[in-house]
């Protein structure tokens, strides 16, 4: 039987090989801390995303809001700190971080849920804390649906958010979190009861219907994945060196 774990938009690279690429680009982010240092994670990341036509934009889209509170951020501390030129790089160098991480991530999302899971699993991690991962992606969306619904229930009844002060708005979203967050916790409670109530959990092992397999192209991506954080980490220290 074909293995259709791995979509085509990843190229069919195996997700174990993405799991390490995007472990060493997290590690190198959290490790390096000057900006111009994180210019070829950043780099790399973005190649990556690209080669595997990665969802970065409608990620990116999601998170607009956030973006205007970072740069906002980012602002202030060069405004605010003794050197303007160092509050600037230490800002850029915590959006470097933040667009890896996401760039990471992105490429972890163009796999189909079954995937990671099973290469989770493969890399001999419990399967209870693989399908824990899982449901918990799948939790998230579904309460940013529950809390816009809300949102949108109260703008159907006259409830004009942008005439309101922002105190008074920051009120009616704790009002509004409470419900999403009991709604989301009474789903899980009965997600667990269904699950226990199959045999989740019961035997040490699980089997699988569609074991991922290491083909040519995946080890000579691992190759590419190791050559690639040997070459950055030289790089980094005749970058020590020589500076």
């Amino acid at each position: 039987m074909k293995n259709n774990a791995v979509p085509k938009n990843n190229a069919q690279i195996d997700p174990r090989v993405t799991f390490l690429f995007v472990f060493l680009l997290s590690a190198a982010s959290v490790m390096l801390r000057d900006a111009l240092t994180l210019v070829p994670v950043l780099v790399s990341a973005a190649v990556a995303a690209g080669w595997a036509r990665a969802p970065f934009g409608t990620l990116l889209r999601r998170l607009r809001g956030l973006w205007a509170a970072l740069l906002a951020v980012t602002l202030f501390q060069a405004l605010f700190s003794g050197d303007v030129v160092s509050g600037l790089l230490t800002g850029a160098a915590v959006l470097e971080r933040l667009l890896v991480l996401m760039l990471g991530g992105s490429l972890l999302a163009g796999y189909p849920g079954h995937a990671l899971v099973q290469g989770m699993i493969q890399l001999r991690l419990p399967y209870q804390l693989a399908y824990m991962v899982s449901i918990g992606l799948r939790f998230l969306p579904r309460f940013r649906e529950s809390f816009q619904d809300s949102l949108t229930a109260m703008q159907l009844r006259g409830v004009d958010f942008r005439r309101m002060k922002l105190r008074r708005r920051f009120k009616v979203y704790a009002y509004l979190l409470m419900p999403a967050v009991v709604s989301g916790v009474n789903s899980a409670r009965k997600l667990s009861m269904a699950m226990e109530l199959r045999g989740f959990g019961a035997y040490p092992e699980r089997t699988a219907y569609l074991p991922l397999r290491m083909k040519e192209r995946d080890w000579l991506a691992f190759a590419a994945v190791l050559l690639w954080a040997a070459a950055l980490m030289a790089g980094q220290i005749l970058w020590r060196i020589y500076t």
